[in-house]
C-alpha cells in the first residue's frame, strides 16, 4: 500500500475524508472558517449568493451545508435572515491541517512570517512551473479579484474570498502535504486579519497584491510570482505586527 492510500485509509495526516459530497466539502470549508477564527460566534455569515460566488459552488449547495452545520449547532438558521455562527465548537481535529489552529498560536508571528516566505515561494515554484494550474483555475482566481472588489466595505465577505484566492493557488502545487501547510500558516491570527483589514486602503492594497500575483500566474513567470507574493507576505506581516503593539 502506497503512503496516499495509507493516509486516506486511516484518515490522519492531512484530515481528508473520502468520498465527500460538495455540500460536506463546503460544511467543512465554512467550519474552517469559524475555527480559524474568521467567523465568530454572533457573526452572520454573507448571504447565499456570496458565499456561493466566493466558494464556486451554486446556491442550493450552500443551502445544504448550511443545514448540515445547523444540525449539529454549529449554525443557527432563522427564516428570512441571515445564518449566524452559534458554536466554535468545530469536532473535527484534522480540519486545520497537521499542525492545527490552537497549536499555531504557540509560534511568533516572525516565524510564521518567514516560514510562509519559504513554503509560499516552494507551492508558487510547484504551481508555475507543473500542470496543475489549469486555465479554469486562472478564471477562477481572477473571478475571486473581480468579487473582492465588490467587497471591499465588508471584510469578512472579501476574507472569505480572500482565504478561497490563496488555496486555490497553494492546491495547484500538486503537493499535499505543502497545500496543507500553507493553508495552515494562512490561517494563523485569522482573528486579527478581520480586525486589521476593518483599516482604510488595506483591502484595496490587497487586491492590487492578487492583480500582481494572477499576472505572474497567467505568465508562468516563477520569479515574478515569488516577488509578487513576497510583496503580499510582507504587507500582511507589517499590518499584523502593527496590530500586536
Amino acid at each position: 500500500m502506497d503512503v496516499r492510500s495509507l493516509l486516506a485509509e486511516s484518515q490522519i495526516g492531512l484530515g481528508k475524508l473520502p468520498r465527500q459530497s460538495m455540500k460536506d466539502m463546503v460544511a467543512e470549508k465554512l467550519s474552517l472558517l469559524i475555527a480559524s477564527g474568521l467567523l465568530e460566534i454572533g457573526d452572520s455569515l454573507p448571504s447565499e449568493r456570496d458565499l456561493a460566488t466566493a466558494l464556486g459552488v451554486s446556491r442550493e449547495t450552500i443551502r445544504g451545508a448550511i443545514l448540515i452545520l445547523s444540525t449539529k449547532g454549529i449554525l443557527s438558521v432563522t427564516q428570512g435572515a441571515r445564518s449566524t455562527v452559534a458554536s466554535n465548537e468545530i469536532d473535527a481535529p484534522g480540519l486545520l491541517g497537521a499542525m492545527g489552529s490552537s497549536n499555531m498560536r504557540q509560534y511568533s508571528l516572525d516565524d510564521v512570517h518567514q516560514a510562509r516566505l519559504k513554503i509560499e515561494a516552494e507551492v508558487s515554484r510547484l504551481g508555475v512551473s507543473g500542470d496543475s494550474l489549469s486555465k479554469s483555475d486562472l478564471v477562477r482566481l481572477g473571478n475571486l479579484i473581480v468579487a473582492q472588489e465588490k467587497a471591499t466595505k465588508d471584510p469578512i465577505r472579501f476574507l472569505i474570498l480572500d482565504r478561497e484566492f490563496h488555496t486555490i493557488i497553494y492546491r495547484a502545487c500538486g503537493n499535499e502535504v505543502l497545500s496543507d501547510i500553507a493553508t495552515t500558516l494562512y490561517s494563523y491570527q485569522l482573528d486579527h486579519r478581520r480586525k486589521v483589514v476593518t483599516k482604510p486602503g488595506i483591502i484595496a492594497r490587497s487586491i492590487g497584491d492578487h492583480h500582481a500575483i494572477l499576472a505572474a500566474l497567467e505568465a508562468r513567470d516563477v520569479e515574478r510570482l515569488c516577488a509578487a507574493f513576497r510583496v503580499h507576505e510582507r504587507r500582511i506581516y507589517e499590518t499584523t505586527r502593527q496590530l500586536e503593539k
